[in-house]
């Protein structure tokens, strides 16, 4: 409640009182403060220094510092001995700044500040009270009994809160029991508990969702929002479900900045659901996934100073407990099968002349023997270092080194299986690169390129004769670039040779002779207009060994059917319309053997406020070695979405099923409903999910308190690392 409270009036007649209990006179006001009232009818009483006002009373009082305020009422009276100020029937207070406080039958203390009052509307910002049957207030802490509240500003407010008990700190917090939420008078939810803070820096805000799933159950999710501390937005979530019992989690958010972006999350349960089709080790589950982009620290002036450097951190992570963790807890988050996963964290300095980059890297797979997730590489460390491209004043040519250091792990198989993670590795490797561009014509240029490429293995016990394991590299790379009413058009050679283990003449004894790479290679990038490109490319292999785009395993390939040298053709076609109604992207890649390799389509239209989305992807036949993620040629994954959008904003639908076509039969995988609808400052949400045989549904109720004066406040990382994310969700 604003300052006046109930107790102004006692500051208004306070300083009355002494001089009618003495003569009956009363003092003359000074210039800056001063209390005049009028009514129809005063009657004091000197002995038991009572005043008595009734009739069209008004007081009023200015105070020192220039503010006035205003008491009406019918019937109020005023009791020195007691210290007590009474209103018998309805009172009326105005403190001058917009605050007003009406009740009946009020009772003050002015000494204690305590009082009682009934069916009173007043306001505790953002909160108004719109009506009580009661108040009372003892040491500062006022108890509303009955209480409708609500936060919407309009004076016919779009949704109340029925509370049998509200508890008031003023200026602090509210707390109420027994709550009833009603939008447009319809009651539509209960609360037994209700709080909010009355702190307009408050230090957190919690919302709370409601969800069912047939894995998990009936569940509440909470997810509390702090305030920014050292430009991170911590968030905290507590849940809690039939099934599964209780699980938290946390968020750390980057405030978006030119220095720091990204956003971070984790969470936690141990699972006492019957998880028995998903056949896990452990019940306890948890995940974590993120990323973050940190410029620490720029003496360069964003490299006009040629002396100073730029600093970065950079990191990205993706581990899971399980594969199905995202599947039944994160829904709304992609990965709905993540059969691999992935980390690393990088620092690097950059000047205008090198880059060096030190990092750490690890990509996982799924073991379906052992129920866990095996490191299938890491690196630790990687420090790479890169000169950038300077040219020479005799040739004119161009040239760059790279060098780097690693000392990796790889996983063991056995039989074809995993077995174990191999023991770390250490390797070096340098690259000197040479290249020159020659200008035939106008739209014709010749791009030469040389390298040596070495590559040092140092010796540990895997190397029985105790020596280092020197590497060369040798290899060269001819460009022809055009440039026609047909787009860009590359057309090369590249070739690589590998030296023998420790000398520089050919490696004779491996399968593939030492020849890494030889290939002809065309690519053709055409963009007629600003919001369209086609692109295209393929190759052909002169190599005498190669490796099988289903298995990845080498084999000897002849000259008697050249199709099998020639590689996949790749046909992409992307469009944007200037207005944003319609984009579309379309992707396949076909092998003259092995056919199609992989067909990839999206499309997007928005038609008369409807946003339509369509989606087609078909991969060849392929079984991962590791994870045993097979893919089908004969099977399709068509998704669809429909979000209807009415000119009004009031509310809004999103619909969408994604099947699968497999042999014959149409399986739905993915079938979403979700409605919402907006009340000025308040927006109900339902939310009806069943994906991968697992029915859920979710409702929330965002109560904003200041309708678009909130919505405007919403902060861009809200929505900066989670894509999938819909409008106003909090979590996946």
């Amino acid at each position: 409640m604003k300052r006046f409270s109930l107790f102004f009036l006692l500051v208004c007649l306070h300083y009355a009182v002494p001089a009618w209990g003495l003569d009956n006179v009363l003092p003359a006001p000074n210039d800056k403060a001063f209390v005049y009232f009028t009514a129809d009818k005063a009657t004091v009483e000197p002995d038991s220094k009572k005043v008595n006002l009734s009739g069209n009373v008004t007081v009023i009082q200015k105070t020192q510092d220039g503010k006035k305020r205003t008491v009406t009422g019918e019937n109020i009276s005023l009791d020195q001995t007691h210290t007590q100020i009474t209103s018998v029937g309805p009172m009326k207070v105005e403190d001058g700044l917009g605050g007003v406080l009406e009740g009946n039958n009020i009772s003050v203390n002015y000494t204690t500040k305590d009082f009682t009052a009934e069916n009173i509307s007043t306001e505790y910002p953002p909160l108004r009270i719109l009506s009580a049957k009661e108040i009372s207030s003892q040491k500062g802490k006022q108890t509303l009994r009955g209480a409708t509240v609500t936060c919407c500003d309009k004076a016919d407010p779009h949704y109340t809160l029925s509370v049998g008990k509200l508890t008031v700190s003023p200026q602090k917090r509210v707390f109420g029991t027994n709550a009833v939420l009603r939008l447009d008078g319809f009651p539509v939810f209960y609360l037994p508990v209700f709080w909010r803070s009355l702190d307009s820096q408050k230090p957190w805000t919690t919302y709370v969702e409601f969800t069912q799933s047939n894995k998990t159950g009936f569940g509440i999710m909470t997810s509390t929002v702090f305030q920014p501390f050292l430009q991170l937005r911590p968030k905290l979530n507590l849940d809690y479900y039939t099934k599964s019992s209780f699980g938290f989690g946390g968020e750390l958010t980057a405030v978006q900045s030119d220095t720091l972006r990204g956003s971070a999350e984790a969470y936690y349960i141990n699972d006492k659901a019957d998880n028995a089709d998903l056949d896990l080790a452990s019940t306890k589950r948890w995940g974590v996934q993120g990323g973050y982009w940190w410029e620490m620290y720029d003496s360069s002036d964003h490299f006009n100073n040629p002396t100073g450097a730029l600093y970065q951190f950079q990191t990205q992570f993706r581990t899971v407990s399980d594969p199905y963790f995202y599947d039944t807890f994160f829904r709304g988050n992609p990965y709905i099968f993540m059969p691999d996963q992935e980390t690393n964290f990088s620092l690097a300095r950059q000047t205008r002349r090198s880059t060096l980059r030190v990092s750490y890297q690890q990509k996982d797979i799924f073991d379906w023997n052992k129920k866990e997730f095996m490191a299938e590489k890491r690196v630790l460390p990687e420090i790479k270092y890169t000169l950038l491209p300077f040219n020479d004043p005799l040739l004119k040519a161009a040239h760059r080194l790279e060098m780097d250091f690693n000392n990796t792990s790889t996983l063991q198989y056995k039989n074809g299986i995993p077995n174990e993670e191999g023991p770390y590795q250490r390797q070096a490797h340098a690259k000197w690169t040479t290249e020159k561009s020659l200008r035939l014509s106008r739209a014709l240029t010749f791009t030469p390129q040389v390298f040596y490429d070495q590559t040092v293995t140092f010796s540990n016990n895997q190397y029985k004769n105790g020596k280092d394991a020197w590497v060369g590299r040798i290899g060269t790379e001819l460009n022809m670039q055009t440039h026609t009413f047909l787009g860009t058009t590359d057309f090369g050679y590249q070739f690589t040779k590998r030296l023998s283990t420790g000398t520089i003449s050919s490696d004779q004894i491996s399968p593939d002779k030492g020849i890494e790479k030889n290939r002809l290679y065309l690519t053709n990038y055409y963009r007629p207009t600003f919001n369209t490109y086609v692109r295209f490319k393929t190759g052909f292999d002169l190599s005498d060994y190669t490796y099988s785009l289903k298995d990845g395993f080498g084999y000897e390939q002849n000259w008697n059917h050249l199709k099998s040298r020639v590689e996949p053709f790749l046909l992409e076609w992307g469009y944007n319309s200037p207005d944003g109604t319609v984009n579309f992207f379309v992707q396949d890649q076909y092998d003259l053997e092995e056919k199609n390799v992989s067909f990839i389509a999206q499309s997007n239209f928005i038609y008369k406020n409807q946003l339509i989305g369509l989606g087609l992807n078909n991969f060849a036949d392929y079984v991962d070695p590791g994870s045993k993620y097979e893919t089908n040629s004969d099977r399709y994954t068509v998704t669809t979405t429909w979000g209807i959008r009415p000119a009004s904003g009031k509310w809004l639908a999103d619909l969408g099923i994604d099947a699968v076509l497999f042999r014959g039969s149409l399986v739905g995988f993915n079938k979403l409903v979700r409605v919402s609808r907006d009340f000025h400052d308040a927006r109900v949400e339902f939310t009806v999910r069943d994906r991968n045989k697992n029915l859920s549904f979710a409702f929330r109720i965002n109560i904003l308190c200041g309708g678009d004066k909130r919505a405007q406040a919403q902060l861009p990382e809200d929505t900066y690392w989670y894509p999938w994310r819909g409008q106003r969700d909090l979590r996946d």
